[in-house]
């Protein structure tokens, strides 16, 4: 059985009307296709191999949310979505803070773009999953906004990691350059006082890149 061996490359121009161009792009390393707008159609992803437990109050870069831009930078309709699992202990009852972090170091030093307050919870250890879905609105200018949604349901329906049984926040950026090249966008979490958080899984995924 014969391999078939592909070279990365630069992004490449929009292609005549009627056509598609597909590429291996040189920073994502995956697949990619441009059709005849201009618009680029590909996925990159991510994801943790340890379990992960925040200092409390301590705002943390979450292993494994990171998602690199690849060359061709943000597009207008590019979508983020990170799923993580949270246990929590009987400690802690503080609200937390998760944010959408931009920049280019990928680490805290990256700016929160897209913040969401999680209601404060219980003495009370629960489990659950947090999803987390944003997507570049535009203009791809130094005005760019991004806009996210936040959701968590847990076990307990009152008690818990919150009061209710799943938490909705929507949150709408300021604006801010999105036209910067190698970006990278991920999720830090800043726990409540005395939060004994931790996430055992941490799943991420773009695409529209």
């Amino acid at each position: 059985m014969a391999d078939i061996l592909l070279d990365r490359q630069s992004v490449p121009v929009a292609p005549a009307a009627g056509q598609a161009v597909g590429f291996f792009d040189s920073t994502s390393k995956e697949w990619h296709v441009k059709d005849d707008a201009g618009f680029s159609r590909g996925r990159i992803a991510n994801f943790s191999t340890t379990s992960q437990a925040p200092a409390a109050t301590t705002r943390t870069y979450l292993t494994g949310s990171a998602l690199s831009i690849p060359t061709g930078k943000l597009q207008i309709g590019t979508c983020f979505r990170w799923t993580m699992s949270v246990t929590k202990t009987g400690a802690g009852t503080a609200a937390s803070t998760y944010d959408i972090c931009v920049g280019t170091a990928g680490t805290t030093a990256d700016t929160a773009r897209v913040s969401f307050t999680k209601p404060a919870g219980t003495a009370a250890a629960d489990e659950g999953t947090i999803t987390i879905t944003c997507i570049c609105r535009g203009p791809l200018s130094g005005s760019g906004i991004f806009v996210g949604q936040f959701t968590m349901t847990h076990n307990l329906s009152a008690t818990g990691h919150a009061t209710i049984p799943c938490v909705a926040v929507n949150t709408v950026s300021a604006a801010f350059d999105v036209t910067v090249a190698n970006l990278i966008v991920g999720v830090c979490v800043t726990s409540g006082a005395s939060d004994a958080l931790t996430f055992q899984l941490v799943q991420s995924e773009a695409w529209n890149l």
